[in-house]
C-alpha cells in the first residue's frame, strides 16, 4: 500500500471517530403536548400547553407566549419568552431541567396523559340541576329577557361554545392539548359575569364534570369565582 493511500485512510479514520463522538442533539418534542411542571419554588403543579411556537400556563395569565429550544455546547435550553431552562430529555414523557434565574431551581416536566377522546366534548350539554324541571321552578329572568327553550344548555363545537339561557351568547373556545381545559370569553348575563375557563375532571359520552371559573365585576373590582364539580348531562 503506497503512502498516499495510507495517509487517506488515516484521515478517514479520524473523521469517522470524530463523527462518532460528536454530540447528538436529542429531539425535544414538546409541540402539541401538555406537561406538568413541578418546581421547588411552586406550591402547586403548573400546567404547560405547548403549540407550534407558543405556550400557555393555565394557572397564570401567560397565554400564547413564544418559546423555542436553543442548543449550546451539547446542552439544550428551553426558552420560555425571556425565561431560560436548561433541559434534558429522559424519555418521551419526562424531562429534567434547571431554571436559570436569580435563584436556580430544578424542575421536572411530565407529560399529561390523554384521558378521553376530544370529540366527546362536542354536543349539547345541560346542567344537572335543570334536568326534569321547567322555567317556573326557578326565579324569572330580569325584565326584558325573552324566554328561549327550556332547559338552559351549552352547545359546544370544535371552535365555539354557545349558551342558551334566556339570551343566546357565543364565544370562541380553545381546548388544550390534553383535552382537559377549555378557555373562553362567554358572557353569562344571569350570573353577571364572564365564563372564563372550564377544567374537565371527568368525561364520558353522557356526563361531564367540570370546575367552572367565572369572572365577575363586583363594585368595579374583578372577582374570580370557582364553581366546583358542576355536572353536565349530554342531550340525546
Amino acid at each position: 500500500m503506497n503512502k498516499p493511500t495510507i495517509f487517506l485512510l488515516l484521515i478517514l479514520m479520524i473523521v469517522s471517530c470524530k463523527k462518532d463522538t460528536e454530540y447528538q442533539n436529542p429531539k425535544i418534542e414538546l409541540k402539541g403536548k401538555t406537561f406538568n411542571l413541578i418546581a421547588e419554588s411552586e406550591i402547586d403543579t403548573l400546567i404547560f400547553d405547548f403549540n407550534d411556537s407558543t405556550y400557555t400556563i393555565y394557572q397564570y395569565s401567560d397565554r400564547n407566549l413564544p418559546y423555542r429550544i436553543a442548543n449550546f455546547n451539547e446542552s439544550d435550553f428551553l426558552v420560555l419568552n425571556s425565561r431560560i431552562i436548561a433541559i434534558k430529555k429522559i424519555d418521551d414523557d419526562y424531562y429534567e431541567g434547571l431554571y436559570i434565574g436569580e435563584k436556580d431551581t430544578e424542575i421536572e416536566l411530565m407529560k399529561r396523559k390523554l384521558k378521553w377522546d376530544k370529540k366527546l366534548i362536542y354536543g349539547t350539554w345541560i346542567e344537572e340541576k335543570y334536568i326534569g324541571t321547567d322555567s317556573t321552578d326557578f326565579p324569572p329572568p330580569p325584565i326584558g329577557y325573552p324566554r328561549y327553550d327550556w332547559p338552559p344548555n351549552y352547545k359546544i363545537t370544535e371552535n365555539q361554545i354557545e349558551l342558551d339561557f334566556y339570551t343566546k351568547e357565543k364565544s370562541e373556545i380553545e381546548i388544550n392539548n390534553s383535552f382537559e381545559l377549555l378557555t373562553m370569553n362567554l358572557r353569562h348575563s344571569l350570573k353577571l359575569g364572564v365564563e372564563n375557563e372550564w377544567r374537565i375532571k371527568s368525561l364520558t359520552d353522557s356526563l361531564m364534570v367540570i370546575d367552572r371559573i367565572i369572572i365577575k365585576n363586583d363594585n368595579s373590582m374583578l372577582k374570580t369565582n370557582i364553581e366546583k364539580n358542576i355536572k353536565l348531562i349530554k342531550k340525546r
